[in-house]
């Protein structure tokens, strides 16, 4: 009787450890998108670093200092290269770095996908679902490829 209940409580003890308080995969996401982020998006033309210090509010145009636009790896028409190492820095000099694996699009949205650092923590990069997290001042729709908590 003993070891049955011990094995019932250890196996519900490991389903809360593997998944906060038995989250789904969406809910872990939604847990984790209230902290500081950084999300790497596109814009149509261009593509930009944005910090969040609210990553659960965070659709709105980011503003100069908040933002930085990479120049690394670009493609044809502008847009930065995610998949590999890059990084691009602040106006406040803070630089953020990534590596991003080279078959991250194939994966499921938010998977993890790479790493990346600001010089004082890291981050776990994951995929993002490219929903508009807002529009530019000059009417683009800025989306968000990858998120960075």
């Amino acid at each position: 009787m003993f070891f049955s209940k011990f094995a019932t409580c250890a196996a519900f003890l490991a389903t809360a450890l593997a998944s906060p308080l038995g989250a789904s995969a969406n809910e872990e996401h939604q847990i984790a998108k209230r902290a500081n982020g950084v999300h790497l998006v596109n814009c149509v033309t261009y593509s930009a670093v944005v910090y969040c210090e609210n990553d659960s509010n965070c659709n709105f145009n980011p503003g100069a200092g908040n933002q930085c636009i990479p120049r690394d790896h670009l493609n044809g028409n502008g847009l930065e290269i995610w998949e590999s190492a890059g990084s691009c820095t602040f106006d406040t000099g803070t630089t953020f770095s990534w590596n991003i694996q080279s078959n991250a699009q194939s994966q499921p949205n938010f998977s993890v996908v790479g790493s990346g650092t600001n010089g004082f923590q890291g981050f776990t990069v994951r995929k993002d679902d490219q929903h508009v997290m807002y529009t530019d001042g000059n009417g683009h729709a800025c989306r968000s490829i990858y998120y960075a908590l």
